[in-house]
């Protein structure tokens, strides 16, 4: 099993396990009322897919959250997620969801319990892109939670697609297809991963190292281009030397001490759904506490469900940049591998 994880997702989804802990201290449910809070995202590029359901008696998960025993169900909930497919209008797909524990590291500053294992309820079956779902929780007291999502389909990577060049100044674009022209995301987000490798003096083995390097985002119908029927982000390609100058790896080991050699650059594309994507602009409203409005889209119960997917290509760095990094860059200590 693999999971996958894109800056902008994982921030949200991170902040999802802590449900709002800035909130006011007014209740939305009743004391002692059972809530159930389900939170997680459909990926249809994903060889496994997870949910996090878990359960409040407050109306605010961060009240239980640090509680395993009481925020985790003592009985295996009925999970259950239900397909629609528009080639198939009458068939119905259902998979029930199985579950699994996940050790989370101790983290001494985290809201939500961890140093244990921590139990999620995931399929392995492949998921359609750009199809609907349902996903039916049966609680053992006869309550039933609900929600819908459609899947996002992949992207198509269009420029650049052999290799890439960190040198002219001048604007640059990052252009693809959504696999589905009709169906774009609520917003993209595309990162750069500088793959390089290592040799530590006395050592014979290199170490791979990575640098992140956001190169634009933006909403579906603002990166949108319809008379060309892309989808572009601009960024400078220059930057990038920037980008690894402030890398603390790079500055703090010397060329007297290391050897660096490139290795290749990995462009990362991901769509995120609208319930993702709303949920992120409620929480970065700039509004007061008090008034920054509850999100959710789980029926009788809280939460969010949402889809999203990434697109990636792996593709060389252009010798013109290589050549850059070891003659202007010479306290980086990189060196040309056989080949390049």
């Amino acid at each position: 099993m693999t999971c996958k994880f894109i800056t902008l997702v994982t921030t949200i989804l991170l902040s999802l396990v802590v449900f709002n802990s800035c909130k006011t201290d007014v209740d939305i449910y009743a004391e002692g009322d059972e809530t159930t809070v389900v939170y997680g995202y459909l990926d249809a590029d994903a060889d496994t897919n997870y949910l996090k359901i878990t359960k409040s008696f407050l109306g605010n998960a961060i009240e239980l959250a640090p509680d395993y025993s009481a925020s985790n169900y003592d009985y295996k909930l009925m999970v259950k997620l239900i397909g629609k497919f528009a080639d198939m209008p009458n068939t119905v797909s259902t998979e029930i969801l199985d579950t699994t524990s996940v050790f989370k590291p101790y983290d001494p500053d985290g809201i939500f319990y961890s140093g244990r294992d921590q139990v999620l309820y995931f399929t392995t079956r492949q998921l359609k892109g750009n199809e609907d779902y349902q996903l039916v929780i049966e609680r053992n007291d006869g309550e039933v939670i609900t929600s819908e999502v459609r899947t996002i389909s992949g992207s198509r990577l269009r420029q650049p697609t052999i290799n890439i060049s960190f040198d002219p100044a001048s604007v640059k674009q990052v252009k693809w297809i959504p696999e589905k022209i009709d169906e774009r995301a609520a917003y993209y987000e595309v990162i750069g991963y500088f793959h390089y490798k290592q040799l530590n003096p006395g050592e014979t083995d290199t170490v791979s190292y990575t640098v992140e390097w956001p190169m634009g985002a933006g909403t579906g119908d603002d990166l949108w281009n319809s008379g060309k029927m892309e989808m572009s982000v601009n960024y400078i390609p220059n930057t990038f030397y920037n980008r690894l100058a402030s890398d603390k790896n790079i500055i703090y080991n010397s060329p007297s001490y290391v050897q660096r050699f490139v290795e290749n650059f990995e462009i990362v594309i991901t769509a995120t759904g609208e319930e993702l994507y709303r949920y992120f602009l409620i929480q970065n409203s700039g509004s007061a506490i008090q008034d920054t409005p509850e999100y959710t889209n789980i029926e009788n119960g809280v939460g969010i469900l949402s889809s999203r997917s990434a697109t990636r290509r792996t593709i060389d760095v252009s010798t013109h940049s290589i050549n850059t990094l070891i003659s202007d860059y010479p306290e980086w200590g990189f060196k040309k591998l056989p080949g390049q």
